[in-house]
This record gives C-alpha cells, structure tokens and sequence, in this order.
C-alpha cells in the first residue's frame, strides 16, 4: 500500500485529468502516470514475456535499477508509441502512491487500476538479433550496447563524479550509489568490446535509426571535464568508422556541459549530431541545491551559456537539453505550491527554448538510494500541465525535438505531443 492512503482524495484522478485536458490524448496522460506512479506485473503477466523475444533487464538500460525483477524494459502501447518503464525504479514495500498493475484478460495484455482496465496494450518491447551473442570476453554484447525500439545505447561510464565530493551528487539519482553498492571495479569497459557490440548491432537493417551516448560525468583532465571529452570522442570516433568518412551519423550524446575549446573538438574532430547536456532544474536556486556539483563544477548560469554555445556550433535543431520534472518541488526547498512552480520553470523553459535548445522532461518520481528517495512527488495535473506548457514553448520557437521522439526514445513521453508537430 502507498504511504499515504489518503492520496487519492488529494488529487485529480487519472480520469479528472484526461477530462481537464481534452487537447491532450489520454494515452499520453496514461503514460505520464504510469512513470509517476509505477507498475507491477501480475503472474500472468509476467508468462506472457517470452525471453527469446522480449527485452527484459537488460544491462545497459538499467544502471538505475534497485531491483533484478523479471520485467520487461518497456511497453508498447496501444497507439504504438514506446514507453521506458525500467529505469523508473520505485519503492515497492510502501510506494508513495499505489502503482498500476500490468495483467491479463481474456488473453489481452493491460493496465489496471483499482481492478479497473483503463488500457490495454500491444505487448512488450522485442530485443534485437545481437542481444543473442556475446563477445570475445564471453559476456554478452548488451552489457556493452543496450537499445530500445529504435535506437541503440552506449553507456559509458556508470560512475558519476559529482558524488566524489560528499553531498555534491545531484539528489534525485540514484546512479552513482547504486554503482558503489554494485561491487563493480571499473567504471567503463575496453573499447573494443564497444566495438564488438556495435559491428553486430549495425547487421540488423532498418532496427535502429540513432546511437546515444552517455554516463556519468568525469571531472578530472587538464581542464575540467577534459577526460570525459576524451572518452566520448574516443567512441564517437569508433562509431564513425561505420559510416561514410567525414559524415555526420545519426548520433547524440548526452553528457555534462563542456565549455566552447571543447564543444569545437567535440564538433570538429567527430561525427556527432546532436548534442545533450542535461540542465537537471529549470531554476537557478533549485539548481544549486538539488545539483550541488553541477552547480560548483559549471554552475547554472555557466551551464545555460555553455548550452547556447553549443547551438552555434552545431547548430539550431542539433542541441537539446533536459530536465527532471517536478523534482523543483521537493521540501524542504524547493517550491511551495504547483502554481508557483510552474510560474518559474516554464518562463525558465522559454528562455532556454528560445534559443533554439529543445526540451525533453523526464518524470520524477523518489527513487530508492537517491537523497530524495522518501520525497512526495507532483500531481498528475501538475504534470501535465506543465509538459503541455513545453509544448506550446517549442512550437512557438519551433526547436527540433524529434530525437527524442515517441517513435525512439519513450522515456520523454511529453514529446508524445510533437506528434502533431509540423511534417512528423
């Protein structure tokens, strides 16, 4: 049961929300609360995952896991977007809200809440061919490459360098404790497993349409951030050598803010397209409280510079940044009221948008081992309020998101919106 039983008496439920918002589908609203909230499977559920076929836990897609359930890494909903379930841990002994639960009826796959079917989905996400190989070191290639639908994934390093410094770690993650508790020695592996793992990845035409890198950050080098830099470029330029010599590939790396030296050799020296550094909190003072390394190692200001920069580098449309929603209300200093909240960060948002950096939101929910881990996340309405807010913004500006689109990424489930967007 949830922490507080009372919850569901505080707060607009799934359907009051869909009812507040008409312009907005029910689908995505579903899948907003499903990130929110969590989700259990039921037995039967849980039969229905055929392990030859399906992604279920794997490595690379759940370096924030607490749990080794058996579960599948994502869903397919009913309208065939993508949703990411795996990497939006909970606390199961006593949730903060009670979770929905994936089940069976009559053969169909769908979601309950309160022994109601509210949808009802198309299955679970299917691995790739490569997932069935392993490399020369004999363990499998996806410890190396992860992918969802249509992307592949390279993380790394699974250590974040901000929690060198106690109480630098940015609050909501949970990444770098759970690395410690790992056992783990090494923080990244050999290139050429790398390399290993995305030759046979590549075999399989017309499953992937992108590559995204990321992992913790690396704050030691000549300058700060300058080894991280060099680990990226180092894949970036192993990942070229699959695609034509000088191109650009269809790539993004999602990393911490590198100053202009280095955004020029990132841009100049390999073949990246879009480029991510994630700002975390769309407000100055939240920032340095909720990303207390972030804000001692760039700070904030520094950090939204350093992302208008990058846009003349790469380009308008090339540079996107994002942020993990609603966690600018966490107590005991964040904001005090939704209304107050969202004032501040969607004219942050505006101003970061305005520049051309499109914006992606992840949905916060506490996280066991992170520092906010016992925290009481926003309100559905909240929620959606806001990411229809971002929505407007980008429209108005017209950034590209589509990187992180419904069709490839499926954690960003606002982006859902963009559907709707232009020629997509």
């Amino acid at each position: 049961m949830a922490r507080d039983k009372e919850w569901r008496k505080k707060e607009l439920s799934l359907k009051e929300v869909q009812e507040r918002y008409p312009d907005i589908p029910k689908s995505m609203i579903l899948k907003v609360d499903l990130q929110r909230r969590g989700l259990t499977y039921s037995d039967a559920a849980v039969a229905k995952i055929d392990p030859d076929i399906h992604l279920v836990n794997a490595a690379g897609a759940n370096r924030f896991r607490v749990s080794a359930d058996y579960v599948p890494d994502g869903l397919l909903m009913r309208d065939g977007s993508y949703l990411v379930i795996s990497n939006f841990d909970y606390e199961k002994k006593e949730p903060e809200r009670d979770p929905y639960l994936i089940d069976v009826v009559d053969d169909q796959i769908v979601i309950v809440d309160q022994d109601e079917v509210v949808d009802w989905i198309q299955g679970y996400w299917e691995k790739p061919d490569f997932y069935n190989q392993k490399a020369s070191n004999g363990e499998p290639l996806n410890t190396y490459v992860a992918c969802r639908p249509q992307r592949l994934e390279i993380t790394i390093n699974s250590y974040c360098h901000f929690w060198d410094t106690p109480g630098e770690g940015c609050k909501y993650c949970p990444m770098s404790p759970n690395y410690k508790l790992s056992g783990k020695t090494e923080e990244r592996y050999d290139l050429k497993y790398y390399q290993e793992a995305f030759a046979e990845a590549v075999k399989q035409k017309g499953r992937n349409t992108i590559v995204i890198l990321t992992g913790g950050s690396i704050l030691s080098g000549e300058e700060v951030l300058d080894d991280e830099l060099q680990v990226y470029m180092d894949v970036l330029k192993m990942i070229g050598e699959f695609f034509e010599p000088g191109q650009r590939f269809p790539s993004q790396l999602i990393a911490t803010a590198f100053h202009e030296r280095q955004l020029e050799r990132l841009y100049e020296e390999t073949g990246l397209m879009i480029y991510t550094p994630d700002i975390e909190v769309l407000n100055k003072e939240k920032f340095e409280w909720i990303c207390p390394g972030k804000a001692r190692h760039v700070g904030y200001e520094e950090w939204k510079r350093r992302i208008f920069k990058a846009v003349d580098i790469f380009g308008k449309g090339n540079v996107t940044t994002g942020v993990v929603l609603g966690v600018e209300q966490a107590t005991p200093n964040g904001f005090p009221t939704e209304d107050e909240a969202f004032r501040a960060i969607t004219e942050e948002a505006e101003h970061i948008i305005s520049h051309g950096v499109a914006l992606a939101a992840n949905i916060w929910r506490a996280t066991p081992r992170s520092a906010f881990q016992n925290q009481n996340t926003p309100s559905l309405d909240y929620y959606i309020r806001t990411l229809r807010e971002f929505d407007r913004l980008q429209r108005k500006y017209i950034s590209n998101p589509y990187t992180d689109d419904y069709r490839r990424c499926g954690a960003h489930v606002g982006l859902d919106l963009m559907r709707t967007y232009g020629e997509v």
